[in-house]
């Protein structure tokens, strides 16, 4: 165990805030949530089985050294039994409805996925009570944070950044432990406390890979400019100077299109105007759900020949595109999650099994993260109770807090090998990954294929093919 995190979770004893409040948010569980966990017991364990067994897998913040069967959490992950009794009620705030509503229903199923598995594994007793931020509404998100703290929830799953910024006041004053593994914490959201990204930033982490690639593939081309989500001027302010920042030390050139949307939108004719007018030879899209694929196929009618990199791909970018992703192709980059691939680490493919098994299809990336975060949150309280904290203040903000910051490696589904468990790492001044594995992909034709690998700032660049 590491010696600096005993010394920083023995405080916390001291400094959690009201016993009433940990006892709200370890012991009370929604009746939705319930029936929701149990339907997902019933549903993965009839998972497959047939896996092939790893062996000698250390596991992040674990001392032991385990040999893990691909159909059990626990023999994956080396970790015991030691909180089976322990009740954790935690928060998620999702896009359950709007345009971005997909992404509330996969991190959902990751989310009761790994809950069940969880229990099953013999770990902690997991509820979780969503919310709804209604795909990117802050006043929203206000009120789910309101309604979380009065009813003493102090642990939660994010996205959207926990809704564009407008969460992350609350989450801090209230010492809400969040993890963030829909958008991260963006370039705006980092060092805020209590406030975890989990996920590579989009645009901004995948764009020295990116502008790699880019000039190896079409070294005569050199203009860059960039289409992205308005999300006010502050925001919009600390993400372009980062953006710009990175081009001019790829060495390409900022053509000076710096064109902003709003949230959720479906016309682009405006903005298509005006990239024709001043048309980049490389177009980054710092825009996500159905707005990827309502760009393509306008952009697409529209004759616009700029070569656009996406940064992200779901099935709603590819329903939206009406086609056009699969005629022309969709060129995207991030952390990517192929869960066909051959070289899952074993969680991963243990993920994999159990997510289609119980839903009838692949899990994408927003499912893997969400996933991994709950598992994420098991791991962290373990290693609260191995230095002393009683099981009454595991499920506590302040409790999680200090263990992330004793040890801010944990396990995950990226990364590792087919023997060896992935681990992800974060930065403690920007509550932001720095170790992550990325890519450039293309789909076309119902296939992704990739075209090369790199992790953030473009470390470790390779070239496919």
């Amino acid at each position: 165990m590491n010696q600096t995190r005993k010394k920083r979770l023995a405080g916390v004893v001291a400094v959690t805030t009201a016993a009433a409040l940990v006892a709200g948010a370890c012991g009370a569980k929604k009746e939705t949530s319930e029936a929701t966990t149990t339907a997902a017991v019933t549903e993965t364990t009839a998972a497959g089985t047939e896996t092939t067994a790893a062996t000698d897998t250390t596991v992040a913040g674990t001392d032991t050294t385990a040999a893990p069967a691909a159909t059990d959490l626990a023999g994956i992950l080396g970790w015991d039994n030691s909180l089976a009794a322990v009740k954790c009620n935690f928060g998620s705030v999702l896009a359950l409805t709007g345009p971005g509503s997909f992404y509330g229903k996969t991190m959902s199923r990751g989310i009761d996925l790994a809950i069940a598995l969880i229990k099953e594994a013999g770990g902690p007793e997991f509820s979780v009570e969503y919310w709804d931020h209604k795909s990117g509404d802050p006043a929203a998100g206000v009120t789910a944070m309101t309604e979380m703290v009065a009813k003493g929830i102090s642990v939660k799953l994010a996205s959207y950044v926990d809704d564009l910024g407008a969460m992350l006041g609350d989450t801090a004053k209230n010492h809400v432990f969040t993890l963030d593994g829909g958008g991260g914490t963006s370039i705006f959201g980092q060092g805020q406390p209590f406030f975890w990204g989990t996920r590579a930033i989009t645009p901004n982490d995948t764009l020295p890979g990116v502008f790699e690639w880019f000039k190896q593939t079409y070294p005569d081309k050199k203009t860059v400019g960039l289409i992205g989500w308005d999300l006010g001027g502050t925001i919009n302010d600390i993400i372009k100077k980062d953006v710009l920042a990175k081009i001019e030390k790829a060495g390409l050139t900022f053509n000076g299109l710096y064109e902003l949307t709003a949230v959720g939108a479906s016309d682009y004719s405006q903005s298509i105007t005006k990239i024709k007018a001043n048309e980049p030879e490389l177009l980054i899209a710092g825009i996500y759900g159905q707005d990827p694929g309502s760009f393509a196929n306008q952009a697409a009618t529209a004759g616009i020949k700029a070569l656009i990199m996406g940064s992200e791909f779901t099935p709603d970018g590819v329903n939206a595109s009406k086609g056009t992703y699969d005629q022309n192709g969709w060129t995207f980059a991030y952390d990517y999650f192929d869960a066909g691939s051959a070289d899952l680490n074993p969680l991963a493919k243990l993920f994999v099994e159990k997510f289609t098994a119980a839903n009838g299809e692949a899990p994408d990336f927003y499912a893997a993260n969400f996933f991994e975060n709950t598992v994420r949150l098991w791991e962290l309280m373990a290693e609260a109770k191995k230095s002393g904290i009683a099981d009454d203040k595991l499920c506590n903000g302040d409790t999680l807090e200090a263990a992330m910051e004793a040890d801010p490696t944990l396990v995950s589904l990226y990364g590792g090998t087919p023997t060896e468990v992935g681990t992800s790492t974060h930065d403690l001044t920007t509550h932001s990954v720095v170790k992550r594995p990325m890519g450039a992909f293309t789909y076309k034709d119902g296939k992704v294929t990739p075209l090369a690998y790199f992790g953030i700032d473009g470390v470790d660049f390779k070239m496919v093919g």
